[in-house]
């Protein structure tokens, strides 16, 4: 992402987003998507539904996170108390146009001890034709899930169906713990 700071041309940028991915944020962004790219109703449908199964992902796995709390009036400013537990993965996301495509890029913090297996799904899904994602879209939907998973587990197969290209992943470690983890997804205009 820092890379995309510095080389990124302001012209091509549509969206640029770093920070807490609860729902009303995620709603918020996503509104501006549809107003945006309102002219052309296929490839907005399919940049989000790409952005929200990326959202996702940050929302619910990233190693860092975030809640909104207001120390000095003890509660918490956003959600009721009964939501103060509640956390939302902190990342980024930046959106941007090169000739006749759109690029969604999402990093967030992951353990690095993760990461290679992230990085083996991905390279699995990358192998895979259309209707063999579908196949595998449908094995993994019907497999009994992980107690400590909260998606479906198919949001990765789901953005490579989506998008009709190849998932693009990149990984730097930033401490002993965690490295930053970047998924991209293009989408055709």
């Amino acid at each position: 992402m820092v890379d995309y700071h510095n080389i990124l041309n302001p012209q091509s940028a549509v969206l640029y987003y770093k920070g807490p991915f609860d729902r009303e944020i995620l709603a918020n962004i996503s509104s501006q998507l549809r107003r945006r790219f309102a002219d052309n109703p296929r490839m907005s449908a399919k940049l989000f539904s790409i952005f929200i199964e990326l959202a996702q992902n940050i929302s619910y796995y990233s190693a860092e996170s975030n809640f909104f709390y207001d120390d000095s009036k003890e509660k918490n400013i956003l959600y009721g108390e009964n939501d103060r537990v509640k956390n939302h993965g902190v990342g980024t996301v930046v959106i941007h146009s090169e000739g006749d495509e759109i690029i969604l890029s999402a990093g967030n913090l992951v353990p690095t001890d993760k990461v290679q297996d992230i990085i083996i799904k991905c390279e699995k899904i990358n192998s895979l034709s259309t209707e063999q994602l579908r196949e595998l879209k449908k094995e993994v939907r019907s497999q009994e899930r992980k107690t400590d998973h909260i998606g479906g587990n198919i949001g990765l197969i789901q953005v490579a169906l989506k998008s009709e290209h190849p998932l693009h992943v990149q990984a730097k470690v930033i401490d002993d713990i965690n490295s930053f983890f970047i998924i991209s997804s293009t989408i055709e205009k």
